[in-house]
């Protein structure tokens, strides 16, 4: 009996301060921006909230939707590659791809209009690990190299000799090091020859003057859908659906319609007029 190839712990497999130097991705794109503490751009909360969404199962059919929404929105920025191989960026609290997952979502709806494969069953975690967000000796002019070595340390790769291209998505991108970490262990242990990597959003600062330009996501399309168009949750927590309602109680903050109604009442003053729009 053959037995499998052993696992490599990227670790020792990767050269942390050459990926730093040298971007391994062929191609590296952004769908949009979000704004960490703004409680009016609806593309921020849009990303926010379909990260939030675990487990999907508690979300349909709603959280189906938005993820075939934002499949729609990589392929766009991906036109005219082709794609043999989808791999998906593992969540701090995943060990192995979990299916429950908002990404694995759009992974399978990505798969299902290109024709490639799934291989996120690649890539393992020993531990799950708090966010990078909350570990504060991930900050400062070093950020880049400790992320990816934050990484890299409990990450594994199945080594194989896939080849061709892999499109590589993940959610929320911060300095990029996950991607990096990804791509290189895709080319140096997998055999993927290109990879072409997309993130939903990235975390803005600095007022836009962070270095990354304009990133806008279009969401027009999500207002025509009754579940995930925009409301606005006042702080008596009843949600409107338009931001001049004279009901409404200032402040209020942007929410997708249909994770608004989990925790919120609707306005009966403009409930009647816009409710099914």
């Amino acid at each position: 009996m053959i037995r499998p190839p052993a696992p490599i712990p990227l670790r020792t497999a990767i050269d942390a301060d050459l990926i730093c130097r040298r971007q391994p991705c062929d191609e590296a794109h952004i769908l949009g921006s979000f704004w960490p503490h703004s409680r009016t751009s609806f593309e921020s909360r849009v990303v926010k909230g379909f990260k939030e969404c675990v487990p999907t199962r508690d979300f349909e059919p709603h959280i189906s939707a938005l993820g075939d929404f934002y499949a729609q929105r990589v392929l766009e920025k991906t036109a005219g590659r082709r794609i043999d191989w989808v791999v998906r960026v593992l969540g701090s609290t995943e060990t192995r791809p979990d299916p429950q997952r908002p990404l694995a979502l759009t992974a399978n709806a990505l798969c299902r209009l290109t024709g490639a494969r799934d291989a996120a069953h690649l890539l393992f975690k020993t531990e799950s690990r708090p966010p990078m967000r909350f570990v504060g000796r991930l900050s400062g002019p070093e950020a880049l190299k400790a992320r990816v070595r934050y990484v890299l340390q409990d990450l594994f790769i199945r080594p194989g000799s896939l080849g061709g291209t892999a499109l590589l998505i993940d959610d929320i991108a911060n300095t990029g090091a996950s991607m990096r970490v990804y791509a290189q262990a895709l080319k140096s242990c997998a055999g993927i020859e290109r990879v072409v990597a997309v993130n939903l959003a990235a975390t803005r600062f600095a007022r836009g003057r962070d270095g990354r330009g304009m990133l806008a996501l279009d969401t027009a399309e999500l207002d025509s859908h009754p579940q995930l168009r925009r409301v606005f949750v006042d702080c008596s927590g009843v949600f409107h659906f338009v931001e001049v309602c004279p009901a409404i109680n200032a402040p209020a903050a942007v929410e997708m319609r249909f994770l608004a109604e989990r925790g919120a009442t609707p306005c009966a003053q403009c409930a009647g007029r816009f409710g099914t729009r």
